[in-house]
């Protein structure tokens, strides 16, 4: 009180009083007008008139203000390119590509039970429904499978590389020597009882008949048939043994009884002779010797000449004259073809022949002497060929492609054994019963047992992709079908009034305050404008 009347005893008072009276009417001035914004809540009445300016502008606007709101939002904030311009951002790539590892993560590394029980109850019902037994489902699928033109592709593949490692390896490696030993202690039986079989007899009859009938009606010679290297081997052959059997020879010369076959079959010789003679004979024996003295003479003679012959028989030189005249004889019959020598012969006695070659040849295969002699000569055939990778055997007898027979024989043989019905069906039963047990009982387990480590990242990566490309593509849509502006609208419409103002003046309270210092101002210097007009006036 004394400050105000000192205040009032001042010869200024006169000239503070409007300016300080106009700040203070602008500054309540502009603060009830912000009030006015929010205040009063709803509609006011005085003796059931109603007052105007109630509710306040904000309360009586509230719905237009909402969807301002809401075009705002819509048309300009979250727009559709807005939306893409985020969603493509380092920022969320990166937390989308975590959030993707993480649940992958977890994933793999949660333990699973059956694949059924992780049906909800509803789904368990409808594969039971389904399923049933699944034979039919299993057979439809295992026909498929199998009918496919491309399951051929896809055995070939690794029935060729059995193949392949099949003809790289040599017998040794495929046979133990516990069972190599097996077999051949039991070839001669196995060999035996193959001959002993009347289709084999069946057989090697027609072959020798047809054979023998077409060596006797060639009309090449025997030298155009028979190989070369035969030929040849022949004659050296005939060429090595020729000393030793001329050696023999002559020392059978020396033998009495057969010295005494040659005497005697040559004296026989001499008396039919003289004794076909006639006339003649009495001539020569009157004036020839006596019968004793002839017999001296011969026996004699053949002594001489045996003796003679023995010893030129031991020499090279001989010997190299006897192999000439066998090797032209030689050459001369080996120009002839089997036709000629067969024409020399009777006809009886080719057929006789040749039905004793085949009867000879038929029963000594069936004898136990050629199955063990066969067994024998297979085994040396087969030493050198053991050791010898099959490929390698299979060049040096001419034979390709052998790999490519292989291949197609068995995937042949495969795929008619898969695709007969019976096949089918058993497998459609084993598939159905392993499915169902497996998807009923076994648990799966963790994911990443399955899962190798190198294939983490990829997968990641690809479920990472797919996520992306799903929101870009996706989101935008929902956006539009969420149809922001009503949604803004009417969050705003839901919220209570005093949240709506507690928002705006949580925005614009300090602007408000300003405001309100600038309404005083204003009315100050309203104020001091009216002291200087009234203080102009009084002049």
């Amino acid at each position: 009180m004394e400050f105000i009347t000192y205040l009032s005893e001042l010869p200024c008072w006169p000239y503070l009083i409007p300016p300080i009276a106009g700040a203070i009417i602008g500054y309540f001035t502009n603060y009830l007008a912000i009030r006015m914004l929010f205040r009063p809540l709803t509609k006011k009445y005085f003796l059931k008139i109603p007052l105007p300016l109630t509710p306040g502008i904000i309360p009586a606007r509230r719905q237009e203000l909402a969807r301002r709101i809401g075009d705002m939002v819509g048309d300009h904030i979250l727009t559709r390119e807005v939306i893409l311009e985020k969603l493509q951002s380092p920022a969320v790539d990166d937390a989308l590509y975590r959030w993707v590892a993480g649940r992958f993560n977890s994933i793999i590394s949660q333990d699973f039970g059956p694949a059924l029980s992780l049906l909800p109850e509803k789904s368990v019902a409808l594969w039971h429904n389904w399923w049933g037994r699944g034979w039919s489902q299993a057979y439809m699928v295992v026909d498929y499978v199998v009918e496919h033109p491309d399951l051929k592709l896809f055995l070939n593949t690794p029935i060729a590389e059995f193949s392949r490692r099949l003809l790289k390896s040599d017998v040794n490696s495929l046979l133990s020597e516990e069972l190599r030993n097996e077999l051949l202690r039991k070839l001669p039986q196995l060999l035996q009882e193959g001959l002993q079989s009347s289709s084999l007899s069946d057989w090697l009859g027609d072959e020798i008949d047809r054979v023998t009938q077409g060596f006797v009606t060639s009309k090449k010679s025997l030298g155009e048939i028979l190989p070369a290297e035969l030929q040849t081997a022949f004659m050296q052959e005939i060429h090595r043994e020729l000393p030793d059997l001329l050696t023999r020879f002559s020392r059978l010369l020396y033998d009495p009884e057969i010295r005494a076959g040659l005497k005697k079959r040559l004296h026989q010789g001499i008396n039919v002779y003289i004794e076909n003679m006639g006339f003649w004979r009495r001539l020569v024996t009157s004036l020839a010797m006596s019968d004793e003295e002839i017999k001296e003479k011969i026996d004699k003679l053949v002594d001489d000449i045996a003796q003679d012959l023995a010893a030129s028989l031991k020499q090279p030189l001989w010997q190299e004259k006897v192999f000439d005249l066998l090797a032209e004889r030689m050459a001369a019959f080996l120009e002839m073809s089997p036709s000629v020598l067969a024409g020399r012969l009777s006809f009886v006695r080719v057929n006789r022949g040749l039905e004793l070659l085949r009867s000879g040849l038929l029963k000594q295969v069936k004898s136990e002497v050629w199955s063990t002699r066969l067994a024998r000569m297979l085994e040396e055939f087969a030493g050198p060929f053991v050791s010898k990778p099959l490929s390698t055997i299979l060049d040096d007898l001419g034979i390709t492609g052998v790999d490519e027979r292989i291949t197609e024989e068995i995937s042949n043989r495969i795929l008619q054994t898969l695709r007969s019905n019976q096949v089918k069906r058993r497998l459609a039963v084993v598939v159905a019963s392993r499915f169902d047990q497996w998807f009923a009982n076994y648990p799966i387990g963790r994911l990443s047992r399955f899962l190798p480590a190198s294939l983490h990242e990829p997968i990641i990566d690809l479920f990472y992709q797919m996520a992306r490309r799903r929101l870009v593509e996706e989101l935008p849509r929902l956006s539009e079908r969420f149809e922001i502006k009503g949604v803004v609208e009417e969050r705003v419409n839901q919220l209570p009034i005093i949240q709506v103002e507690e928002l705006l003046l949580s925005v614009m309270r300090e602007h408000f305050t300003y405001i309100n210092i600038f309404g005083a101002l204003v009315g100050f210097l309203i104020g001091g404008v009216q002291v200087l007009v009234f203080w102009g006036l009084r002049l």
